[in-house]
């Protein structure tokens, strides 16, 4: 559905320098005179003059007593333009995990995105990302579930400490994973085989994104095509830890107990 080209005009002309959305969300605020208006935005008195009239020809803004303030729908534009900026704002700081995590993005809730944390890695520190997931995962308090596509030292020696603690660990991997385990990592998974607090299960599909649940705390990661972790995104609440849980339960059903791969 294409916008009717009247309001298609509206919106260019809003967009059209940031000076008429300052306009719009001062007079939001409180009615105000063209010489007041020119203490608050940053542009000349003849421009705030040609916002006003634009305003006043497209019904935003009525002028009473020398004030100019916002009608109702001048005030409704204010509102959904300025959603519409806090969505653009979210979207350019969540789009490198987005990118990162492909189709599953599609199934995260909006909540995650609301309150959470974003590391990026970048070439001056390639391993931002890693580093910060674990030092998310060695913080955890409650047993977590995971699911994960690569296996690395520093998730091993947490997860180590983790089951001294006492926590229970419920771990989805697939079968590279398993592979480089057994390769660079036999005394780990060893460890996990005989430790009755983790369980693993191998997934009979390749696994292109990771997270850990723990509690009401969510953590997740995305990878590049070489496998490395590029972003991780740290969020929390009931919607986002039911769609990890959910996540986790679908891959665990499609996966076989590491132990049945020994036994």
């Amino acid at each position: 559905m294409h916008p009717d080209e009247d309001a298609f005009g509206d919106v260019q002309f809003l967009t059209g320098s940031p000076q008429r959305f300052s306009v719009l969300s001062t007079l939001a605020d409180t009615p105000a005179r063209p010489c007041e208006l020119c203490e608050q935005v940053d542009a000349t008195r003849t421009t705030i003059q040609r916002i006003l009239a634009g305003f006043r020809e497209r019904e935003w803004v009525v002028k009473h007593d020398g004030d100019y303030r916002l009608t109702v729908t001048g005030r409704d534009v204010y509102h959904r333009y300025r959603s519409f900026v806090a969505g653009v704002e979210r979207a350019q700081t969540f789009g490198p995990i987005a990118t990162c995590l492909g189709s599953v993005a599609d199934e995260l809730p909006a909540s995650a995105l609301e309150n959470a944390d974003i590391t990026v890695s970048s070439d001056g520190n390639p391993l931002a990302a890693l580093d910060r997931f674990t030092e998310w995962f060695r913080n955890v308090e409650n047993d977590i579930y995971a699911v994960s596509p690569i296996v690395a030292k520093p998730f091993n020696e947490v997860g180590a400490e983790l089951l001294q603690s006492g926590i229970s660990i419920e771990f989805v991997i697939d079968e590279r994973v398993l592979e480089q385990s057994e390769e660079s990592f036999m005394g780990d998974l060893t460890h996990g085989l005989e430790h009755e607090e983790i369980t693993m299960y191998v997934h009979d599909e390749r696994l292109s994104f990771g997270f850990i649940v723990d509690g009401e705390r969510c953590c997740v990661a995305g990878y590049d095509e070489r496998n490395n972790m590029r972003a991780i995104l740290e969020t929390r609440g009931d919607a986002v830890v039911e769609w990890a849980m959910d996540a986790f339960e679908r891959r665990r059903q499609r996966a076989q107990p590491l132990q049945n791969l020994y036994s």
